[in-house]
């Protein structure tokens, strides 16, 4: 319970040590519904989804990039087995 510690203010913390296990249980479905709830709002956010599309864009081009090195990576790993499988043209100078 250390970590929730950490995340709760002190005052919350002391003021819910001697609860009752129906209390509990009542401020769970509380907090689950505030949860529902902030997720709702988070993803109806209009700036948050901008934001995300921002993110999206920007990203894209990195990710073209490494997939392109990626890309050529497998390209010369594959012409190197073809080299040492003898799969290459005889006469390129490839198998010397």
């Amino acid at each position: 319970m250390s970590d929730t510690k950490k995340v709760l203010n002190k005052s919350f913390v002391d003021n819910n040590q001697d609860i009752n296990e129906d209390y509990a249980g009542e401020q769970i479905v509380v907090s689950t519904q505030k949860i529902r709830e902030i997720e709702d709002e988070r993803d109806e956010d209009a700036k948050l989804a901008a934001a995300r599309q921002i993110v999206k864009d920007i990203s894209s081009a990195y990710t073209s990039a490494i997939k392109y090195e990626r890309a050529k990576i497998n390209f010369f790993l594959e012409k190197i087995k073809e080299i040492q499988d003898g799969n290459v043209n005889p006469s390129s100078g490839a198998n010397l």
